[in-house]
C-alpha cells in the first residue's frame, strides 16, 4: 500500500508540474532573456527587458488618474499588483493588495490596460512571465 502511494504521488507531481504551466518570475526571465516584448520593443535600441520596464512606467504615468472618490476621501497608499502576462501575451491580474479598495481599482484598471504583446518564450514554447509592480498615490497638493 505505502508503494502504491509513493508512485501515485509521483505520478501526481509530474503531472502537476508539466512545461504547459511555466510560469517564470521578471528576475528569471530578465536573466534567460526570455522577456515578453513590449509592442514597438523589438525596433528599439534597448535590450528586452530594458524596453519592457520603460514601456510599463510610461504606461502607468500616462494612464494614472487618482479616483474622485479616494481625493473626496483624502486616501493615498502604495497598491501592489502581481499580475502576469500569459502565454497569449495578454495580462492576467493575480493580486492586488495595499492601501484602499478605490486606489485598488484604479492600480487594476491600469495594469489591464497594458496592451497584448508578443509573450516570452523557453525555446519555442511561449510561456507567462510573472510581474510584481507597486503603484503609489500621493494625495494632489
Amino acid at each position: 500500500m505505502k508503494r502504491l502511494l509513493l508512485i501515485l504521488t509521483i505520478l501526481f507531481s509530474t503531472f502537476s508540474f508539466s512545461q504547459d504551466a511555466i510560469i517564470l518570475s521578471q528576475e528569471n526571465a530578465n536573466e534567460k532573456g526570455i522577456t515578453p516584448i513590449w509592442p514597438k520593443c523589438d525596433r528599439s535600441r534597448l535590450e528586452p527587458a530594458n524596453c519592457f520596464d520603460q514601456k510599463l512606467r510610461n504606461h502607468i504615468i500616462q494612464n494614472f488618474e487618482y479616483p474622485d472618490a479616494a481625493l473626496n476621501d483624502g486616501l493615498s497608499g502604495t497598491v501592489t499588483v502581481e499580475f502576469i502576462i500569459n502565454n497569449k501575451g495578454k495580462v492576467e491580474v493575480l493580486e492586488v493588495t495595499g492601501a484602499h479598495r478605490y486606489l485598488q481599482r484604479e492600480a487594476i484598471r491600469i495594469i489591464r490596460a497594458i496592451p497584448k504583446m508578443q509573450p516570452g518564450k523557453w525555446g519555442n514554447k511561449p510561456i507567462a512571465v510573472a510581474y510584481t509592480v507597486p503603484i503609489t498615490f500621493r494625495k494632489p497638493q
